[in-house]
């Protein structure tokens, strides 16, 4: 199976409940299509540089996922079919890093 991080971002509009509960049927599809949830990664709330679909502001989230192309191709669809999402992007990676991500760290601090 194939490595992948996908990061989404969601609605400012939704609450951090809604958005743990968005990501939790992103790992249910995956799981049913034959992948698995590695880590989660929430950053929080950023601003944008430009407008996207008139919000200002979104909930950032990546999963590293491992899974067959497949499996992948269809858990984008899901992803992009989500009105709450207003961008999304997947990319393959050889192997997942052992410590968090600076986004994640940066909003620990």
């Amino acid at each position: 199976m194939a490595l992948y991080e996908s990061t989404f971002i969601a609605s400012q509009e939704l609450t951090n409940k809604q958005v743990g509960d968005l990501v939790q049927v992103f790992v249910d599809f995956l799981k049913h299509a034959g992948g698995k949830l590695v880590r989660k990664e929430y950053w929080g709330v950023k601003n944008f540089s430009y407008a996207i679909k008139k919000q200002k502001k979104g909930h950032y989230t990546m999963l590293c996922i491992e899974c067959p192309e497949e499996a992948v191709n269809q858990f984008d669809a899901k992803v992009r079919g989500q009105e709450e999402v207003l961008k999304q992007y997947t990319i393959r990676v050889k192997e997942f890093t052992k410590e968090a991500s600076a986004l994640a760290k940066d909003k620990d601090e």
